[in-house]
């Protein structure tokens, strides 16, 4: 059985499922625009590399699209490619919106393609923050259609298609809906596990005394979207009552998701500014390896996890595998991973009162803290194991390919 998975990064949501399915005999390759990618556990990486940007001049409309299919030019140049160097995938399986794996029937017309869908935009967007301006109604209806255009017609073309959750699934229009495959990528959840006895990471020159409440936050990018700033207005409040507490803070200074600040701001800087902080009791270690994100989340005392209504991030699933003592905003994608009261502390996170109360609850409640990581990690094993997920994805991909004769 073959199979090829196409993402524009790597290993990104397919790299696990990959190295399983190589490990189950299965021929995998790997197409992907991460120029530091390289083959290794059986897995064969296919580079892409697009042969140009898009035009300046482009209707903005349109940009998406344009994007999308130069990518996609770049994977069927790649695909091509590999077809004449005998490459004959049963399976296709990308990651679409980007045009990464759109022409996979134009070059392997008998493929089963498989399309892995994340965000569908609407209008009012479900992920909108509060308080922002609205664009004229018209403008960004037609906006949002034409984002969702590289993904509408990966989905036109695809033979199935798999939604991480029943939130993301929610999003897209009631007509597609029935054909949507809801299945997690998962977490491992073997590595992912409680440690008592782990140290976090710390900046160089940065230590905690031995008595330190450890009070942690993990980002890719420090933004509204992510409850960055809602974060730092608790810690504030936090700092003025609680001359114990230090808040580790990992990820990168830049917005992924929303939108960009002016030129040289941040949501870092500007929190610096606007809040009275004890900087000494901050400590932004930027982008972690495995293994200390890892430590970060072992040896939190609360971690907290804040999030507009949007794509579920792994972190949360991996802090509660590790059975970390969870504060999280109380929107639908967290409350399909969590119940309030059960197994974390659900909060309005524009209400920073509200916000710290909860922080501050678990820091004094220890009993319940524990309990809550142990209901958290006791969810996680039940529903987000990667062993078992890669299972069923092994089990849905293989009803794709026909039977020999």
């Amino acid at each position: 059985m073959d199979i090829l998975f196409v993402h524009q990064n790597y290993p990104a949501q397919f790299g696990a499922l990959a190295k399983h399915l190589a490990r189950a005999g299965w021929k995998v390759s790997f197409a992907t625009a991460q120029q530091r990618a390289r083959s290794s556990d059986g897995v064969e990486i296919i580079p892409l590399k697009p042969h140009r940007d898009p035009a300046e001049g482009v209707h903005r409309f349109a940009l998406p699209v344009e994007r999308a299919m130069i990518n996609a030019q770049a994977f069927a140049n790649a695909a091509i490619r590999a077809r004449d160097a005998g490459l004959r995938p049963d399976v296709v399986v990308a990651h679409s919106g980007w045009g990464s794996g759109t022409f996979a029937k134009a070059v392997w017309p008998n493929c089963a393609f498989v399309a892995y869908l994340e965000w569908y935009y609407r209008w009012p967007p479900t992920d909108q923050l509060p308080g922002s301006k609205r664009k004229m109604i018209e403008d960004a209806r037609a906006q949002a259609l034409t984002r969702n255009a590289p993904m509408l017609i990966d989905m036109a073309e695809a033979d199935m298609m798999i939604c991480p959750t029943e939130f993301q699934a929610a999003q897209f229009p009631e007509r597609y809906r029935k054909d949507l495959t809801v299945l997690h990528d998962g977490v491992d959840t073997d590595l992912h596990a409680p440690n008592p006895i782990a140290t976090p990471p710390l900046p160089k020159g940065h230590s905690l005394p031995a008595d330190a409440e450890i009070l942690t936050y993990a980002t890719r990018g420090m933004e509204p979207h992510r409850g960055f700033p809602e974060f730092m207005r608790a810690v504030a409040q936090l700092q003025k009552t609680r001359p114990k507490l230090h808040a580790i803070i990992a990820g990168q200074d830049r917005v992924c998701y929303g939108t960009q600040l002016p030129e040289k701001e941040s949501w870092k800087t500007r929190m610096l500014q606007e809040l009275d902080l004890d900087e000494s009791r901050l400590h932004f270690t930027g982008n972690l390896p495995r293994q200390d994100y890892l430590r970060l989340l072992q040896s939190a005392h609360v971690h907290v996890y804040l999030t507009v209504p949007f794509v579920l991030s792994w972190s949360l699933i991996e802090a509660m595998s590790v059975g970390c003592s969870l504060v999280a905003s109380d929107v639908a994608p967290v409350r399909e991973a969590l119940i309030d009261q059960h197994s974390a502390r659900l909060v309005d996170h524009n209400d920073i009162g509200q916000l710290a109360t909860a922080i501050n609850t678990l820091l004094d409640d220890r009993a319940e803290a524990k309990a809550l990581g142990a209901q958290a990690r006791s969810t996680a094993l039940q529903r987000y194991d990667a062993k078992r997920l890669m299972q069923v994805h092994q089990k849905l991909l293989g009803q794709l390919i026909p039977k020999q004769p």
